[in-house]
């Protein structure tokens, strides 16, 4: 048992912290003014970095104010871009600071750190979104006014006015307790309408957070027994290398199941302490968005009066963390990507995807900023890179077989593309926990890499058979393609 603590105490500290923002939040809610809340969230955020980090609480505490001082001491058209090198500039140095003779952070400190860089470089990218959208709004309205038309100007839901916080504004978004210790990642947006409008004055936090910590305990027990029964450094054993090849096959898929229960249960809990404290809370009418808010309406709700806010249904889909069901269940690796880790997904498609300037590069630049996100270690390269290669293949199969099947027939090829994108999670999952190149290459070798050999027996495959049906079929085959083009 004490043993147990030990080997542990970080992760404990950690989960006993997080369950302590769980418990606060009907407390900070009910604080009675707008600087109150600010100041005691912002304070109660330094005061859970220090007790996490100890001395190494200088790194996010340092980044996320040098990041502010980088946002407001550039012009609004360009803070954004100087801002992101810069971020991503110390958080190259925090996570080398041990070759710079400094002392080496845990991995929570880490964690926190990771979560200041997006809401750091988040905000910037905000800023500079809605000065380009009143720009644009702006031009638009001039030309209505020329051509003396009656039609109004569209304005993008997104940005309906110029987001430019102060210095001081920027502090409490950064440092604020609510989601600072493993996300999730909400806009200022979010944070800016949290206390100017009054969803969490009525809507019911207590029941949707006695929802959502409902199932945290079983991922916590399936963790820890998953973890004990099959560790992870057996597959590095000679013990592991001797069992059959099928064993060590599906070896992976355990480890990865641990992985998955250790994440659901983190970002539970996370999700637990916006809905305890009522932020992310937005009515349902406004088809409300991981990490977005609402997606449509936006004007409207924020004029919504006393009484129409006391009555509307609320939900809390703008921190969604995880689609837990849809973890376990979805067919592609396609849509597994877009239920993990939804709010991250969203900054990254947000920051990196969208403003990417060159086209054909856009999906290599998200990957990339997202494996150096989350570090600097090769399985995390493996792991993430690997992705868009399986794609590849996956996209071929489901238009060529899934895509229009029924019945039965497609309940048979749906498992058998589930099986197949599990196992390549798993697979990939292996490298991710085992982090090192040295340590990646021996399971991996002791595997005969074998997966890689499949994939692209399957992508070779699936490009023949396309190939046959555009031969066969170029009619179907041709507005297959446009169809496609105009989904993309």
């Amino acid at each position: 048992m004490w043993s147990f603590i030990a080997k542990n105490k970080n992760d404990i500290i950690y989960l006993s912290l997080l369950l302590f923002s769980v418990f606060i939040g009907p407390y900070y809610r009910k604080l009675s003014t707008v600087d109150s809340k600010k100041w005691a969230g912002s304070i109660l955020g330094i005061v859970l970095i220090i007790i996490v980090s100890g001395y190494s609480a200088a790194h996010p505490i340092l980044s996320a104010l040098s990041g502010i001082i980088a946002i407001k001491s550039t012009p609004i058209k360009s803070c954004h871009v100087f801002t992101f090198f810069f971020m991503f500039g110390y958080l190259f140095f925090f996570r080398l600071s041990n070759k710079f003779g400094l002392k080496g952070s845990s991995g929570q400190t880490n964690l926190i750190e990771m979560i200041i860089v997006l809401r750091v470089v988040g905000v910037a990218f905000e800023m500079n979104g809605s000065w380009l959208a009143m720009a644009k709004a702006k031009k638009v309205e001039q030309k209505v006014a020329e051509k003396e038309s009656e039609e109004k100007p569209l304005k993008d839901d997104d940005f309906v006015e110029l987001i430019n916080p102060e210095f001081i504004d920027l502090f409490h978004y950064c440092f604020n307790y609510i989601g600072l210790l493993t996300g999730p990642y909400y806009r200022y947006r979010t944070f800016d309408d949290y206390f100017r409008l009054p969803y969490s004055k009525y809507v019911d936090c207590f029941g949707f957070t006695i929802n959502t910590l409902k199932i945290v305990p079983l991922y916590i027990s399936l963790y820890l027994a998953l973890s004990n029964v099959w560790p992870l450094d057996y597959i590095l054993t000679e013990d592991h290398n001797n069992r059959h090849f099928l064993y060590r096959m599906m070896y992976p898929w355990v480890l990865f199941a641990a992985f998955r229960q250790r994440i659901y249960s983190g970002m539970t809990l996370a999700e637990s302490v916006c809905t305890s404290a009522g932020l992310g809370a937005y009515p349902v009418q406004g088809k409300n968005r991981s990490g977005h808010g609402p997606t449509v309406g936006y004007l409207k709700l924020k004029q919504m009066s006393e009484e129409e806010a006391r009555t509307a249904q609320y939900d809390f889909k703008t921190i969604e963390c995880m689609d837990v069901w849809g973890c376990e269940t979805v067919v592609t690796l396609r849509d597994s990507m877009k239920v993990w880790n939804k709010a991250v997904q969203y900054w990254v498609a947000m920051v990196v995807y969208k403003r990417f300037p060159v086209t054909a590069l856009k999906i290599h630049a998200a990957l990339f900023v997202s494996v150096i996100w989350h570090g600097f270690h090769a399985g995390y390269f493996f792991c993430i890179y690997f992705c868009p290669f399986y794609l590849m293949a996956e996209d071929i199969y489901f238009k060529l077989y899934y895509k229009d099947a029924t019945g039965i027939k497609k309940k048979i090829i749906g498992f058998i593309m589930w099986f197949l994108r599990s196992h390549s999670e798993s697979y990939q999952a292996a490298a991710f926990l085992l982090l090192t190149f040295d340590r990646i290459w021996i399971y991996y070798s002791s595997m005969y890499h074998y997966w890689y050999g499949v994939w692209l027996a399957f992508l070779i495959l699936g490009l023949i058979l396309k190939k046959v049906r555009n031969m066969l079929n170029p009619r179907i085959s041709k507005t297959g393609d446009s169809t496609e083009v105009k989904a993309q």
